[in-house]
Formats: structure tokens, sequence, C-alpha cells
């Protein structure tokens, strides 16, 4: 079985989770994850998103660039990107970050990830 793993562009923990929600407020164009900026609003995932990650039957995680980072030490890739694991063996990039942050809209993004998994 695989598990689909969408990596954020940003570091996670509770201080940065704090700093990214505030610039998402004050500075929305200088974000620095089109993951995050694209799939979440200020009050968590869109509705749109969570129903589209359900209907993939596979399983999803979710990550931050430094749980990435501590979990596939090996692994040097742009981020935010989507990764494909079978059996714990290296990630195998499946959705680039050129192509995550080309997509300006949720739908794009959508589009993108249906057609690559």
């Amino acid at each position: 079985m695989s598990t689909l793993i969408f990596v954020y562009a940003l570091d996670g923990g509770l201080f940065n989770g704090i700093t990214h929600y505030a610039h998402k407020i004050l500075s929305p164009k200088t974000y620095g994850c089109n993951l995050c900026a694209i799939t979440n609003n200020m009050l968590g995932t869109k509705r749109e998103w969570a129903e589209f990650i359900k209907g993939l039957g596979s399983e999803t995680q979710f990550l931050h660039r430094d749980e990435f980072k501590q979990s596939y030490p090996n692994a040097q890739y742009e981020l935010p990107a989507v990764f494909r694991v079978t059996n714990h063996e290296d990630p195998e990039l499946v959705v680039t970050s050129t192509e995550i942050n080309s997509c300006r809209d949720l739908s794009t993004l959508i589009s993108v990830v249906r057609k690559r998994v």
C-alpha cells in the first residue's frame, strides 16, 4: 500500500504556525507556501480540498518541511511537493514544487494532483 505525502514549504510548530497565520493575513502575496495558501483559509482546510483528499482512495499525510526532512533526511527536493511512499522506501516525487507554485487556485491544484496520482 502506498501513502501520498503532501509537504508544505514551511516548518511546523506552534510559533511557526502563529507566524504563518499572521503572514497570510498581513502579506498573502509573499506567503512562502503555495500548497498551504491554496488549500487552507483562515479557518483551516478548505472543504473542497478535504473532500478531494478523502476521495483519493490512498492513505495521505501532510508534513511540514522540518518533519519531512526528519523522516527522509536524504530526500533533497524543492518544496512544496507531493510524494508517494511505498513500503517505507525513499519518497517518489509525483507533483513538483514548480507545478504546485504555478497553480493559482484550488481547482487547478486538484486537477494537477488528480493527473499524477
